[in-house]
């Protein structure tokens, strides 16, 4: 018995320094904190070439990165499994993990894209992948707009007139007169917009596409979407319009549902006399909106 439990621990003590004498083919670093163009599973991604950025955490010092591995696939099952279809890099040696541009397959309007990556350390060992994360693009082409442009019922803007006097002149006045008051340019109330639909099933996906010119504040059945403020951002109209997508999938519901709309003049249309001059802007008009929902069912359809 004695000689039987030496041989054990005699083979175990061999296993135990075999295996210690094995080279550490998995690094101790991970990939976190993925982003598209800036952002953390970013919807309406409108470049046909985003950038993809992420961070390394280790609990040593002096790690750092040698090559890295993307996948991109657009079926988060594919991605399980190490496989991708719209983009592979392979081992591609470099310390760079900011601004990775993609450069797969060419990328279409709605494309859902699922995405990892690993990394080499400095010692040449190979991180797990990451965990997935995701991007959407947004609408890429004129084409895909199938909403119109609204607005509220009236005229266009006339310009700002500025017909104030001065109450006093240089060689003063005895009672006061002739105090005039300015023309009264306070800006019309937001106009407010409403569209009521019925659905027959409930979306398994819901996406709404929304520009305001200038800001707008988006409700469905009675709650506000988003948590945003002040959308779209400031830009030059004349030359751009901005949008903004959200995910309402958890907002809808079968039956009756309404979307609505508060819409205000931002830098769009401003009434008060500005230092940079946006009071003459040559696009400075009534405030208009364009809202597109596109709905996708259980069945595929649309």
């Amino acid at each position: 018995m004695v000689r039987f439990a030496a041989i054990v621990l005699a083979q175990v003590m061999t296993v135990s320094a075999f295996a210690a004498g094995l080279p550490q083919l998995v690094s101790d670093v991970q990939v976190t904190d993925l982003r598209c163009e800036y952002l953390a599973d970013p919807l309406g991604i409108d470049t046909n070439q985003p950038r993809l950025s992420w961070k390394l955490q280790s609990p040593w010092r002096g790690q750092k990165q040698t090559a890295y591995q993307v996948l991109v696939a657009t079926d988060g099952r594919m991605l399980r499994d190490d496989r991708a279809d719209l983009w592979d890099t392979g081992k591609v040696t470099s310390d760079q993990s900011i601004h990775v541009v993609y450069a797969g397959r060419p990328l279409s309007s709605r494309t859902r894209c699922y995405w990892k990556v690993r990394i080499w350390d400095k010692d040449g060992k190979t991180t797990a992948f990451s965990e997935p994360a995701v991007w959407e693009m947004g609408l890429l082409t004129p084409e895909d707009w199938k909403g119109k442009w609204i607005s509220a019922r009236g005229e266009g803007v006339p310009p700002l007139e500025d017909k104030s006097e001065p109450a006093a002149s240089p060689e003063g006045r005895e009672q006061g007169q002739d105090a005039l008051a300015t023309k009264d340019n306070s800006p019309q109330p937001a106009p407010l917009f409403r569209k009521g639909f019925i659905l027959s099933q409930q979306p398994v996906s819901a996406r709404v596409y929304v520009c305001g010119l200038g800001y707008y504040e988006l409700h469905l059945n009675g709650a506000k979407v988003g948590d945003h403020v002040l959308d779209p951002a400031f830009t030059r109209y004349d030359r751009r319009a901005l949008y903004v997508t959200y995910d309402v999938t958890d907002q809808l519901k079968k039956g009756p549902n309404a979307l609505g709309v508060i819409l205000g003049n931002g830098w769009y249309n401003v009434h008060t006399h500005c230092v940079w001059d946006f009071d003459k802007a040559p696009w400075r008009d009534r405030p208009v909106l364009c809202c597109q929902i596109e709905l996708t069912f259980e069945d595929g359809s649309k």
